[in-house]
């Protein structure tokens, strides 16, 4: 697929569409990507009790290493966590924000690139996130949401 992505340790960021960003794991093995994508939507379908409306925030945690993660919370719970993300990669995710949504996806390494899940498989679910683009001091790398 023609979409620019960027790499950090084994997580992907991609921009879709109107510069949507898409992050998630990425896999070598397509099997293994796919049930881990499933797992994710069955969890947020659970955590959400299938309302659509149920609020997310994003925290930003710093590892030991100086590297960050990424979790992605709903009332309590996590949704998801990424990890070993360094600054730069963080900076152009919330740059991409500018519409406050996001897509939760997998990657597969691929012969010619990375291939993302929402895109060839439909596995993904959109993040609203509302303040993300408006706290970006307040979420930028170095402090955690409150």
């Amino acid at each position: 697929m023609a979409y620019r992505s960027i790499v950090s340790g084994d997580v992907a960021l991609a921009f879709l569409g109107d510069s949507i960003p898409a992050i998630g794991p990425v896999f070598k093995d397509r099997e293994e990507a796919v049930k881990s994508a499933r797992r994710y939507l069955e969890g947020i379908s659970k955590l959400t009790g299938g309302m659509r409306e149920t609020p997310v925030q994003i925290a930003l945690n710093r590892q030991p290493d100086g590297r960050y993660s990424l979790v992605v919370e709903s009332t309590c719970q996590s949704v998801g966590r990424l990890n070993n993300l360094d600054e730069l990669f963080l900076k152009r995710f919330y740059k991409g924000l500018k519409k406050r949504l996001f897509i939760l996806t997998c990657f597969v390494e691929e012969t010619n690139g990375l291939d993302c899940l929402v895109l060839t498989e439909g596995l993904g679910a959109v993040i609203y996130a509302p303040n993300a683009g408006k706290n970006w001091l307040a979420l930028r790398p170095g402090r955690r949401r409150q």
